[in-house]
Order: C-alpha cells, then structure tokens, then sequence
C-alpha cells in the first residue's frame, strides 16, 4: 500500500509539471521612425506572478535577436543574462540578492567557462544596473503600450547619462 501511494504521489506531481495553462506571454513592441520594431519585450507569467522577461534587439542584418533575458523568483528579478558585446550569445550574467542592491557578475568566456568580472567593472555597472532593475521590478502587469513607450525612454536617457559619466571619467 505504501508503494501504491508514493506512486501516486509521483504520478500526480508529473501530472501537475506538466500543466502550463497557467502560463501566459505579453508581448511588447517598440518601432522606429521606419515602422520597423526596435525594441521588443516578451514578459511571461505564472498566473499574475512575472516569471521571465526577454528583450530584443534588431541585429546587423534587422532581424530580432534577444539582447537579454531575466529571471524572477517570488515577484524578485534573481538572475539576468545580457548581450553586452553585441556578440548575439548573452555573455553576461548578473545574480541579483533580492531585497538588497546587491549583486554578482561574471562573463561568459568564448570556451563557454563563466569567470567574475573585476571588482572595477562590477562598481561601475551597478548604478546601471539599479537604473535597468527599477524599470523592470516597478512595471506594471498589465502596462499600457504608451506607458512602457514613456518609462522606456526615460530609462534609456538615465542609461546614457551614467555612460556618459563613465566617459568622461575614463578622460
């Protein structure tokens, strides 16, 4: 009888993973002043919990190609990967501990190893990456296309100024 119930139990939880009616997309879609999408998110969700969030990007070529893709645990972003050489293979992964500013970030290497970035690099992307993280964490579920298109460009302008500050003091 004991063995008849784990079974059961297994069966059931096999059953249960394999359900993913729950599971729902929304799609986001930015285009330029040539009518071709530029910018593009695909947000998932468990119920009304987001679970994962892509971006893409117009290659050389203007086909999409993902530019990064994050991860949430609990209503928290955990882990995002990024295409930060613009190589079209998300080479950088950032850990995120949630409820703190803290974070972790490593690079993946040509050979597919994963080492941490210098301690210099990690600085200087955090106030980025707190800027990203806001525009994420802070979105509405449910979001109007107009309100992204406004809270995406404010984003992308703060980006440029911190860039822009790590410029100026590389000079």
């Amino acid at each position: 009888m004991k063995t008849f119930a784990i079974i059961l139990l297994f069966a059931a939880i096999g059953c249960y993973a394999g359900d993913t009616s729950d599971i729902t997309n929304k799609v986001f879609e930015m285009k330029g002043d040539d009518g071709k999408v530029s910018f593009r998110i695909e947000t998932t969700y468990r119920g009304k919990a987001k679970v994962m969030m892509e971006m893409f990007r117009p290659n050389a070529q203007g086909m999409p190609v993902i530019s990064s893709r994050s991860y949430f645990a609990g209503g928290d972003m955990v882990m995002s990967e990024c295409d930060d050489h613009k190589s079209g293979k998300l080479d950088t992964i950032i850990v995120y501990h949630p409820g703190t500013d803290d974070i972790e970030m490593f690079t993946r290497q040509a050979d597919g190893s994963v080492k941490p970035v210098s301690t210099q690099t990690l600085e200087a992307i955090k106030q980025e990456g707190a800027v990203t993280t806001n525009f994420f964490l802070t979105l509405p579920t449910n979001p109007s296309d107009e309100e992204i298109s406004k809270r995406l460009k404010e984003t992308q302008k703060k980006i440029q100024d911190i860039e822009k500050q790590k410029t100026d003091e590389k000079r």
